[in-house]
């Protein structure tokens, strides 16, 4: 299964009808391998013209690949890398951009294996060092426009840090970054706003358990 959020509702791409979630409360799609009823939809989400929660595409003949190959293929895909940052406390490193709550990313650079990016841009958006890298936590997809208004899907692999540093987090602000914060997995949970898929990364915290 894949979740892609446009905006904020989630969008499920699904091998077959078992693994739909919340079936009463979503919309479900079955696919015919034409990409142009996959685009139809996008644009409805994008519109924000429909009232259901969420969007369930069921692959056609049980095909996963194909469905998301296909989907994807409406966008162009940046791939990012980011951390999940706990101190000495267990505290996480939360940060505060553009009006959300979130945790520190940004974008591949040519060259990097995506753990030196995730480690690069933690340090660049915070200040924070002596960072050591722990494992995957998970995989997340969103959509948004580029400045050229080209429909994009941000790729984000999320990886669980450790820091020993005890210095003081610098923001870092040509990143519109406001505030770069320590705080516990349990009240970063509880801000508003902020993003479904953040929240989804932190609980994934738990299933590794």
């Amino acid at each position: 299964m894949y979740k892609i959020y446009i905006g904020q509702r989630p969008v499920l791409l699904v091998e077959n009808k078992e693994q739909i979630t919340k079936p009463k409360k979503s919309h479900v799609l079955y696919y015919n391998n034409n990409p142009k009823i996959l685009l139809g939809e996008i644009e409805q989400l994008e519109q924000k013209v429909v009232k259901y929660p969420q969007l369930v595409i069921v692959a056609h003949q049980g095909d996963l690949e194909q469905l998301k190959e296909d989907f994807f293929g409406h966008y162009k895909i940046v791939k990012a890398g980011g951390g999940v940052v706990f101190n000495q406390q267990e505290q996480i490193l939360a940060i505060f951009r553009r009006g959300h709550w979130d945790l520190p990313k940004g974008k591949h650079e040519k060259g990097e294996t995506m753990p030196q990016t995730a480690l690069r841009e933690v340090q660049e958006e915070t200040g924070v060092k002596h960072l050591t890298l722990e494992g995957l936590v998970t995989e997340t997809y969103h959509t948004f426009n580029n400045r050229k208004g080209k429909r994009c899907i941000k790729w984000a692999y999320w990886y669980k840090m450790e820091t020993t540093d005890t210095t003081a987090l610098v923001p870092q602000l040509e990143e519109d970054i406001e505030k770069a914060v320590w705080i516990t997995k349990d009240e970063l949970l509880l801000k508003e706003p902020i993003y479904k898929n953040i929240k989804e990364v932190l609980l994934q915290l738990d299933a590794e358990v």
